[in-house]
């Protein structure tokens, strides 16, 4: 019965390392900040900033120029300035984008060279959750019936091993 629970335990160990690991990688690839959090820290690149286009600050890239709009979240928003290219016609006014680039202080802009997609993690993570937990635990319950059904046999008389005659 010892070595049932050590497996267990090995299994969950193996599925929290599993989870950690996509935890980091949430927190290093995917992750988004807000505006609010962006204007409290300095000069950073690599950020991942979440917001919604305001309503009348959208200005069109001409020839050579970068697109400008403002960014904002929960009253905070912050001026972006995109220079990569809007191929598929994400940017307009009232959508929620995600772009990445650098935070420069000094000038009060967001420098973006990419547009991200917009995380819906919460989603997968619980119907993961709502359909992984339930069949480990009825999974954790079979096992531990026939290791006890194995005992059960095992100690009754009904069972015996046959004889060589």
């Amino acid at each position: 019965m010892r070595a049932f629970y050590i497996r267990w335990v090995i299994l969950l160990a193996i599925f929290g390392g599993i989870a950690g690991l996509g935890g980091l990688r949430y927190i290093r690839e995917v992750k988004t900040i807000s505006p609010k959090d962006v204007m409290a820290q300095s000069s950073v690149a690599g950020v991942r900033l979440m917001g919604m286009i305001e309503a009348g600050s959208f200005i069109k890239a001409l020839a050579g120029e970068p697109f400008r709009f403002n960014l904002s979240e929960k009253g905070e928003k912050v001026a972006v300035v995109f220079s990569g290219e809007d191929t598929d016609s994400l940017l307009r006014e009232l959508k929620t984008i995600v772009v990445v680039g650098r935070w420069d202080r000094e000038a009060g802009v967001f420098h973006a060279s990419e547009i991200a997609l917009v995380p819906n993690y919460g989603f997968i993570t619980s119907a993961y959750v709502f359909s992984l937990v339930p069949l480990g635990f009825f999974l954790f319950y079979m096992e531990r019936r026939v290791a006890l059904l194995y005992v059960m046999i095992k100690e009754e008389k009904a069972y015996q091993a046959e004889t060589g005659q």
